[in-house]
């Protein structure tokens, strides 16, 4: 399972013809997807300043689904705080629709608390607990459940309506 995850990031690291070398080869998958999340303009200085202090920090397993449909794998990964908050942000990334077909994010949510997330083609599910009064943390009430899929429009992931 590991060699699989490791050889879907390397496939999505790979540059294209075009483009120039410029992630080190021996780059574990989380500095690699840290960097990209730090230098993301579309990341909130509250997620950026997680990961710079290492007060946070990007999952080691990054999940890998063909989100976009263009028949490549793309990454969908989380970043974590120590403690009860868990999964405090989800990101995927992408090369579609990169004209110098880098990795950039498609999607980003960044405002979570103890998320969840999983893939498959087309789409990327996000939960999150709803607490009732009296839950305890590990057992929350209830779930809510965040759909997003693709837009060939825009080049994000957007929610579907429930």
């Amino acid at each position: 399972m590991a060699a699989r995850w490791l050889l879907a990031l390397v496939a999505l690291a790979l540059p294209s013809a075009a483009a120039a070398q410029t992630t080190p080869p021996d780059q574990t998958p989380q500095a690699l997807f840290a960097d990209l999340i730090v230098k993301d303009p579309g990341t909130t200085a509250d997620m950026r300043g997680l990961l710079s202090s290492g007060a946070g920090f990007v999952a080691p397993r990054p999940q890998f689904a063909d989100l976009t449909g263009d028949g490549r794998m793309d990454a969908v990964v989380q970043v974590r705080v120590p403690g009860a908050a868990g999964t405090v942000g989800v990101y995927a990334f992408s090369t579609d629709g990169a004209s110098d077909g880098q990795l950039r994010a498609i999607f980003r949510s960044q405002a979570l608390y103890r998320a969840t997330s999983s893939v498959a083609p087309g789409t990327l599910l996000v939960t999150l607990p709803d607490y009732a009064e009296g839950d305890e943390l590990c057992c929350p009430a209830a779930h809510t459940e965040r759909r997003y899929v693709w837009d060939a429009k825009t080049h994000r992931m957007r929610r579907q309506p429930t």
